[in-house]
């Protein structure tokens, strides 16, 4: 990019900025006459020049040109229409009617290059931030580790905004108001050269004065950019690092240190508003002055009859257009060196030495060939930014089908080697050949779909834990998702075009189904499930659909399965003889193992039906109220507290029997015991508004099987029960359609699938419950041929930013997933599983080599280094890296310990 932000807009825009220049060029004579006009009509109708008597008229619209004697016209006159004889009062009507014309031309013309150029400075700015963020992926991958995502972040979306609205001013906002200040300018000069030199005397002192004091504004403009880039990043690192500050009791040192940093901010910022504020005075004075001098020496020349008042009014009217391009010109050069300022800043964050090519990152729609020979490291070093040596030359073969395994401790050597084979860093010497095609040439269409990596810290943006899995296969769009071309895809197309974006659209299907083994869409699932039967990850996926809510276009076709679901379920609970672990939904009976609450609304509500944060609650309040269920309730929560006060009351804050009290925190003991205290002196009925709350909401959770304080008796169920009927029965409108409840032989669109087909509760206080029912639910799903479908749903699961919706152990799978489902030629996993135990990993380690085995023509290679050695049984060969060097290989006969020493690589 270029370093001058002029030369930058020029180079991309010129076309539009001539365009531009031409129409604020064909704007010129339309604002003079409207400065003119105000003289004629004062001088003219107002004051009867030229209407001597009332029948005098004056000449109209009249049209006629002469061609010079020089041009051998012999000054004769051409008259092409003699024009319309005006009386005074229509001549009147006549002049404003034309200046309101000219008034509305000229708003037209600024309307026409305001929107020109908004839509100009957009483009632009689209422009460069897509060349940053162009340039950023090109970055040689050492780079990144110096670098605050939160700044770069920053830098590409809130420093560069201001460049957009500058670049489509860059050239024609200072050509429109310097037209319109000279146009100005030499109309008070044709109308009186002392008011015109008093002019321009004003106007000389603010353009030499203004920008001198506007200096320092740009000094502390920098240092206000700096100072918010740094807490921009900051912030970004406590977010990042909060599990650090929590643990370190740091949360005080990080207030301190941003209070500083927002006081160093503080203080620049006032120091610019002194600044600025201190100039727009001396601006504003220097233009009021003007006017005192124009009425003060122009009435005295109106007076001697030097000037006219129609001549002085005009003058007056021009010099009230002139402040503001003048003021609007001084603000262009002031952020036009702000606006340079702030592009060099950027542009110097960007522009580093060992960006990669961007042929290297061509769109490539090709399938590219595979990896039928080898991959070849010979002499392989690797040191870091400080010089210190992380691999020794090491040299390494592996042929397709190959599997071979590194282990070692954290560092010694193999996580570089494997790194450098996945292209993620660059050797000090030496050189790795892919079918002797050095690696460093090939581009990443073709290392990044012939090469899977997997490691243990691989970062997963927020997204779908579909689209995190198949991430690897969206290489470029190899099918349109519509056959025609809509206007706004062609809308789209142009102004992508025009910005110099890519024309790739985000909409067509970008997924290599045949890098993944599938056809289509239909099957592609069925390829994700084995990927994910590999990494011991299907388990958890099905669970999470089970969890999920059905999404609203699918409810159709759901239903009647998911229905057909829940009476399979029901006979296989009788037919295994657990029917006594789920406890059944029904509308005239209490559900004894779900909580009270759960008992009066006998429903879900749908979160974003709901429109007001409390509003469930507060209609449950006066239902409960309305039926006479909340004396009883709160009566109920004072009894729950009592007990818990009495059981959990005396124990330490750190006594694992807290745990099991889960309707209040050990928290809220200390206020709960208050509200016990102040209940107890005097009558229910007298308990204040915020204690009852508190209580109602101990009752609200109460469960009697599993908190078996014996406080639900028959007629407190019953009495619940009606309520709930009443709740029904009465359901405002603004909650009509957000709470779903309950029917038997119905669906419930909000609650979640498992809710559905279980259609009642689990009774956990059999051990053994949970498991046996989840057992006859995979039965059920599988005999119906819903399993697919459910875990279809669960791959819709957002997995969060950065995955934290997902256990460690999760995000490991998916990212060894991710690499697994494009079938590569070349698996490489640095330490991928470690958070697994070892028996997890050996599992998984067999399972994906058994798979990379199965597949041939040429064959899938395996470089993995473990973070468990004992896995490294199932490969063919074993390297020991010690300091940085192989220090033992030994080849092994598969699935055996036998094998026999040979000599370190060289």
């Amino acid at each position: 990019m270029d370093q001058s932000i002029f030369r930058y807009t020029w180079r991309f825009s010129k076309r539009d900025q001539i365009w531009l220049l031409f129409v604020v060029v064909a704007s010129l004579p339309f604002y003079f006459l409207s400065l003119d006009l105000p003289k004629q009509i004062i001088n003219g109708p107002i004051q009867g020049e030229g209407f001597s008597s009332p029948t005098d008229t004056e000449t109209a619209l009249r049209i006629a040109f002469s061609i010079p004697a020089w041009l051998g016209g012999g000054g004769n006159e051409f008259v092409l229409f003699d024009g319309i004889e005006l009386e005074r009062v229509t001549m009147l009507v006549y002049l404003c009617t034309l200046f309101l014309s000219f008034v509305l031309i000229n708003g037209a013309f600024k309307l026409y290059i305001s929107v020109f150029k908004g839509r100009l400075g957009e483009r632009m700015l689209r422009r460069m931030r897509y060349q940053l963020v162009d340039t950023l992926l090109r970055f040689p991958l050492p780079q990144f580790r110096r670098m605050r995502s939160s700044e770069v972040a920053t830098m590409v979306k809130d420093e560069v905004e201001p460049l957009g609205g500058f670049i489509g001013d860059a050239y024609v906002q200072p050509a429109f108001l310097l037209s319109q200040a000279v146009t100005a300018m030499v109309f008070i000069m044709l109308q009186s050269v002392t008011l015109g030199l008093v002019a321009g005397a004003i106007v000389a002192v603010q353009v030499i004065l203004i920008p001198r004091l506007r200096r320092r504004l740009l000094i502390l403009g920098r240092q206000r950019q700096l100072t918010a880039r740094a807490l921009a990043g900051r912030v970004g690192e406590i977010v990042e690092g909060i599990i650090g500050v929590r643990v370190n009791d740091a949360t005080n040192w990080e207030r301190a240190e941003i209070a500083n940093r927002l006081g160093k901010i503080f203080f620049i910022r006032f120091d610019i508003y002194q600044w600025k504020f201190l100039v727009k005075f001396i601006n504003n004075l220097l233009a009021q002055v003007t006017p005192f001098i124009f009425y003060l020496i122009g009435g005295y020349f109106a007076i001697t009859g030097r000037l006219d008042i129609g001549q002085l009014v005009a003058v007056i009217a021009a010099y009230k257009e002139l402040p503001s391009p003048l003021k609007d010109l001084i603000d262009w050069d002031q952020q036009r060196l702000d606006v340079q300022v702030k592009y060099t800043q950027v542009i110097e964050q960007f522009t580093i030495g060992k960006v990669l090519d961007p042929e290297l990152q061509k769109l490539d729609t090709n399938t590219p060939p595979r990896i039928d020979r080898e991959v070849a490291a010979s002499g392989l070093a690797i040191r870091d930014d400080s010089g210190a040596t992380l691999l020794e030359p090491t040299s390494l073969k592996l042929a397709p089908g190959d599997a071979v395994a590194a282990i070692g401790p954290v560092g010694a050597g193999g996580e570089y080697l494997a790194e450098a084979l996945a292209k993620l860093s660059e050797p000090d010497s030496g050189r790795i050949l892919i079918d002797g095609s050095p690696i460093e040439g090939l581009p990443d269409s073709f290392t990044g779909r012939r090469i899977g990596y997997a490691e243990a810290n691989t970062y997963l943006p927020q997204s779908s834990l579909m689209n995190a899995l198949i991430y690897g296969l969206r290489h470029a769009p190899l099918r349109s998702q519509t056959e025609e071309e809509t206007r706004e895809t062609r809308q789209w197309l142009t102004e992508a075009r025009a910005s110099g974006n890519t024309e790739t659209n985000i909409a067509d299907d970008w997924i290599d189904y045949a890098a993944a083994g599938a056809e289509g869409p239909e099957d592609l699932l069925v390829r994700l499930r084995e990927v994910l039967v590999l990494v011991d990850l299907e388990n958890d996926v099905y669970r999470l659909g089970l969890r999920s809510k059905m999404p609203e276009e699918a409810l159709g076709e759901m239903e009647s399965r998911v229905l057909a679901a829940r009476d399979a379920f029901r006979e296989r609970l009788v037919k295994n003889r657990g029917e006594q672990y789920v406890e059944m939904f029904d509308p005239d009976h209490y559900v004894v193992n779900a909580s009270v609450k759960e008992n009066l609304i006998f429903g879900v509500s749908d979160p974003d039906a709901i429109d007001g944060e409390n509003t469930e609650d507060l209609y449950l309040a006066k239902v409960v109220t309305d039926t006479g269920l909340e004396e009883k309730l709160v009566n109920m929560g004072l009894n729950v507290a009592e007990t818990l006060i009495d059981l959990f009351g005396d124990l330490a804050p750190d006594n694992p029997l807290l745990e099991r009290m889960d309707l209040m925190s050990p928290d809220e003991i200390d206020d709960y015991r208050a509200i016990v205290r102040r209940a107890s002196a005097g009558e229910l009925s007298e308990v204040e508004e915020s204690d009852r709350r508190a209580l109602l909401r101990l009752a609200y959770g109460y469960i009697e099987p599993r908190h078996r304080h014996g406080m639900l008796d028959d007629d407190l169920q019953t009495a619940i029960v009606a309520a709930r009927q009443a709740f029904r029965d009465n359901l405002p409108e603004d909650l009509s359609g957000a709470i779903v409840f309950y029917q038997p032989g119905s669906l419930n669109s909000a609650a979640s699938v498992q809710d559905n087909v279980l259609f009642g509760r689990i009774v956990d206080t059999y051990a053994e419950a949970v498991e046996r029912v989840n057992a006859l639910l995979r039965e059920t799903m599988d005999s119906l041929g819903l399993t697919d479908a459910i875990i279809e749903l669960g791959l819709s699961f957002d997995v969060g930013s950065g995955a934290k919706r997902l256990s460690l152990a999760q995000q490991q799978k998916v990212s060894l997933a991710r690499a697994l489902i494009k079938r590569p030629d070349l698996l490489v996993v640095n330490r991928a599983l470690t958070a697994l135990d070892a028996n997890a990993q050996d599992a998984t380690v067999t399972r994906v080599l058994d798979f990379a085995r199965s597949i041939s023509d040429p064959g899938m290679a395996v470089f993995w280094v473990l973070g468990h050695p004992g896995s490294g049984q199932w490969f063919d060969r074993v390297l020991t890296f010690e300091n940085g060097r192989i220090a033992k290989s030994e080849e092994r006969t598969s699935g055996t310990e036998e094998g026999r020493a040979l000599e370190p690589a060289k």
